[in-house]
């Protein structure tokens, strides 16, 4: 009993370790496009999050969530220091094609500087990631915490100061990049001061990177399809409307992080009972948690429709300038895009956990083949509206497919629940 006690006292102490990492985290991330657009232009927002569109696809890629791998493998199918060299040789490549696009989309050096500053900012968080895993894997939940709670506003703060005093994009990027650096080096790396063995750079094994590979493939894949299709009217936006519109548009679409933060962490909390129920053939238990994530999902994005609709104006001139608040209806349509992507989010997470990943690759593909068709479409005649209309197109298109996954997951749950026996009267 006194065991199971201190079991459960350890899960609360990591629950609320990281639920406030996560808020102050991710906080401070929004808090970037934030200090960017109150000491920048539109336009200079417009080139940080031309840098985030192309960057994050690769970067997610690369990460091949490498953390849940590592975290779960407790039979230790691969070395902590195979691990790290596919996790080397993974960012590298990353870098390295990054650049190409840079180099392929703006042959000008600030442009393309800037492109590549994003990507190694992004580079750092997953370095700092790999780290993650090994604590998480040796319960020091409370030490990755507390990572992220110096990193964010270290960042934050860095990037505000450079920005303020240069009134440059690139010289604030160097500043995030420097923060998440400092935190890597002084903090993530040096798990030797709490008892734990870091892992160690070591000749690479190759014979293992393809099996690797081939485990963490799938995840990698979807990764990347689910940021390219959030990107893809931003880079049509930037083609046809300039930076300016785009950093406009951005700034708007950053508002509906928050609710991605809140659908994630209820992700994560149904995605063992998920997993639970499809592994015992409990048809109602599974039912349940789709219910559950599907009307969480709804129910906040209708709140958010509703605050949009109302105080849509105000809430963009309190948080930015003007300029923006002259497209409340943009964040509007954003938030009615977004209730429907809060449900197939949602959806991602029950499909995730009941092992059908395969299945959400053509899924992907397809919403981004519909994304990018309406971004061709509209966005050259509606502008910053068009691109709204891009993202409700795609978020139609992943929640029709995502019922269809689902409705396939409940048949085969069906199929191996027996019939109960009919009992005549």
């Amino acid at each position: 009993m006194m065991q199971i006690w201190r079991t459960h006292r350890s899960l609360k102490s990591d629950f609320t370790w990281m639920l406030a990492a996560n808020l102050i985290y991710y906080a401070c991330q929004w808090g970037i496009v934030l200090a960017l657009a109150k000491l920048g232009s539109a336009a200079q927002v417009g080139e940080y999050a031309l840098g985030m569109a192309i960057a994050a696809p690769i970067v997610l890629f690369a990460n091949l969530q490498l953390r849940s791998l590592i975290a779960s493998d407790v039979r230790d199918q691969f070395s902590f220091s195979e691990y790290l060299n596919f996790r080397a040789v993974s960012l590298a490549l990353a870098m390295l094609a990054i650049a190409a696009v840079a180099a392929a989309m703006h042959p000008g050096w600030r442009r393309a500087g800037i492109i590549l500053l994003v990507g190694a900012a992004q580079v750092a968080d997953c370095a700092s990631d790999f780290y993650y895993a090994w604590m998480q894997k040796h319960e020091r939940m409370d030490r990755l915490a507390a990572s992220l709670i110096m990193k964010g506003p270290l960042s934050l703060a860095a990037l505000i100061a450079a920005m303020y005093v240069t009134r440059s994009v690139s010289w604030a990027v160097t500043a995030l990049l420097v923060g998440r650096l400092v935190i890597f080096a002084a903090w993530d790396i040096r798990l030797g001061r709490v008892g734990m063995r870091g892992p160690k750079w070591s000749a690479p094994r190759w014979p293992s990177m393809p099996s690797l590979l081939k485990t963490a493939l799938p995840l990698g894949v979807i990764s990347m399809l689910a940021s390219f299709n959030v990107n893809i009217p931003r880079y049509f936006l930037e083609s046809d409307v300039g930076a300016t519109g785009l950093g406009i548009f951005s700034a708007i679409a950053s508002l509906l992080s928050a609710g991605n933060l809140v659908v994630s962490a209820l992700g994560q909390a149904i995605f063992l009972p998920v997993a639970q129920a499809c592994a015992a053939a409990d048809r109602s238990g599974y039912r349940s948690s789709v219910l559950l994530a599907s009307a969480s999902g709804g129910a906040l994005g209708l709140c958010g429709v509703f605050a949009a609709a109302l105080f849509g104006k105000r809430i963009l001139l309190i948080l930015f300038k003007p300029e923006y608040a002259a497209h409340a209806d943009v964040f509007v349509l954003l938030m009615i895009a977004g209730t429907i992507t809060y449900i197939g989010s949602g959806a991602g997470w029950v499909m995730t956990a009941a092992r059908s990943l395969k299945e959400q690759i053509p899924l992907l593909g397809a919403t981004g083949i519909a994304a990018a068709l309406a971004s061709w479409l509209l966005i050259p005649r509606y502008g910053l509206m068009g691109a709204g209309y891009a993202l409700l197109a795609a978020a139609i298109v992943q929640i029709a497919g995502s019922c269809v996954i689902l409705s396939g997951i409940d048949r085969k749950i069906r199929t191996q629940t027996p019939e109960p026996e009919k009992v005549s009267v």
